[in-house]
């Protein structure tokens, strides 16, 4: 059975907040123009989007129901909310290997966002210290 995706089409506003941490997953985006960040819960950013892709995918696909990120519109963008629904029967159509591939795929991308926002924040404890912070801390 061929699933037909529902597709809502929403415009926004540089400095739009798509969606927040911790907010209900209800589907996933794919931008159509513009620009969108993605950002950690500790302010991150985890990556800059634009044309052609997707986000909020992880939620949809994992099937998490809170955001762990937050999406923030960093120039004029129109955009195409795919409901979650629609995402999931699109995967259960779809090929067991190729469901497979896309959920570790999913998974190994969380892992690594993850990793990037604990190296990004502890590079930012080691760029605030003075070079005999530094230094001192190496002697210990």
């Amino acid at each position: 059975m061929k699933v037909v995706m529902q597709l809502e089409r929403k415009y926004f506003k540089q400095g739009d907040i798509i969606f927040e941490v911790n907010h209900n997953s209800d589907g996933l985006y794919l931008i159509n123009s513009g620009e969108v960040s993605i950002v950690s819960k500790k302010g991150v950013v985890l990556a800059t989007l634009s044309d052609g892709e997707l986000f909020g995918e992880m939620s949809a696909i994992v099937g998490d129901r809170l955001r762990k990120s937050r999406a923030i519109v960093t120039k004029d963008s129109v955009i195409d909310k795919i409901d979650s629904k629609s995402m999931q029967r699109k995967l259960e159509d779809a090929d067991p290997v190729l469901r497979a591939l896309v959920r570790t795929l999913t998974y190994r991308l969380t892992a690594a966002n993850d990793l990037n926002e604990r190296l990004s924040l502890q590079l930012d404890v080691y760029r605030s210290l003075s070079p005999d912070e530094i230094e001192s801390g190496i002697d210990d």
